[in-house]
């Protein structure tokens, strides 16, 4: 779908007098979920607690943009749920610069035949007639004698990409995480672009790390075709993660790590802590490493969700696979992810032999 230039236009004056970009518009809880439920099947299997783990993965930078280290793979993700109608990617790699690397995460989440039933309705009242205004003509609600005409049913697809890269820089003497956030969100014959900024610190304090990452500063935007102009409010994060090295001798790590979520949308019905907008949530999740090869996963997403997974690893090839439970225990079912990671240089080496 092609952008219209006047929307482009409006984005990038937008982005430049960011003040005005919230002056006319309106604020929504939603909007930006592409980038916290969109991940790799490692996060996933561990609640989504990763704020002060570094999963040493290009996509640990989407959940804290100061976990940016060396890395020479890259990494695909599927997700398929509701019998193939929400499909879910995510592609990362990293670039590298003569300053410093920066890793780049594409995201896709496309949803396809969604009903609208907007016409549906023959609002027609109690007379069974048009234009008579009487008792129950264009109430909206079904009245006796009134149906639904069925082929005035109609389906419609929606899709959101993402863009995420991330790098780090000093600023006032600290080494922070910058995670820039490109949306496009496409809804039927609608269509808007966004852009929002993350920033993200971490630090060691003996054998523990502690993570803080401040989401969508000062304020997250997405301008539609029609001008309206949709803003996201900042939200926060606090992990901390502690590694146990008792088991050493027999080859086994353990990893634990929880997460505290703070949000000004109130977008959880099911929040921890809730005053107004308002709202408090925690995560956490455990894993087990053995020989730094075998990995199993247990965990408990914002959503109070059960989580869990395996991964395996070789020289230059890897496996993640993630299992969630129904969102709430609910009839939504469950789903799976798999996460496939490969060495960049092992692939370039392939191409390249005789």
């Amino acid at each position: 779908m092609i952008l219209k230039k006047n929307t482009i236009y409006k984005f990038i004056f937008s982005v430049l007098n960011f003040t005005l970009l919230f002056s006319e518009g309106v604020w929504v809880n939603y909007g930006w979920e592409l980038f916290h439920y969109v991940v790799d099947a490692q996060t996933a299997s561990l609640g989504n607690a990763v704020t002060a783990y570094n999963t040493n993965s290009i996509h640990s930078s989407l959940v804290n943009p100061s976990f940016v280290s060396s890395n020479k793979n890259f990494s695909i993700t599927h997700q398929s749920r509701f019998s193939g109608m929400v499909n879910n990617d995510l592609f990362g790699i990293q670039l590298k610069t003569s300053s410093a690397p920066i890793n780049l995460n594409l995201l896709y989440q496309g949803i396809s035949n969604i009903p609208d039933t907007r016409d549906m309705l023959l609002d027609w009242g109690l007379d069974g007639q048009f234009g008579t205004n009487d008792i129950g003509e264009g109430n909206g609600v079904i009245d006796e004698g009134e149906r639904l005409n069925e082929e005035k049913l109609k389906f419609f697809n929606q899709h959101q990409l993402g863009f995420h890269g991330a790098f780090k820089s000093n600023i006032f003497g600290l080494k922070l995480g910058l995670g820039l956030k490109l949306l496009g969100h496409f809804l039927d014959d609608h269509h808007a672009i966004g852009m929002g900024l993350d920033i993200g610190y971490n630090k060691k304090i003996s054998k523990s790390t502690i993570g803080l990452v401040a989401r969508n500063l000062p304020a997250s935007g997405l301008i539609w075709d029609s001008g309206t102009v949709e803003g996201t409010k900042p939200s926060l994060s606090f992990g901390l993660h502690h590694p146990i090295n008792y088991f050493e001798k027999i080859h086994l790590q353990i990893n634990t790590m929880m997460n505290v979520d703070m949000s000004l949308s109130n977008t959880n019905l099911y929040s921890q802590i809730r005053y107004k907008n308002f709202s408090i949530d925690d995560a956490y999740g455990i894993e087990l490493i053995y020989q730094k090869s075998t990995m199993i996963r247990f965990g408990r997403n914002t959503n109070k969700d059960t989580t869990g997974g395996i991964g395996l690893r070789w020289k230059n090839f890897g496996i993640d696979y993630a299992f969630l439970s129904s969102l709430n225990n609910s009839a939504l079912g469950n789903h799976h992810l798999i996460s496939l990671i490969i060495s960049s240089n092992w692939i370039l080496s392939i191409l390249t032999a005789k």
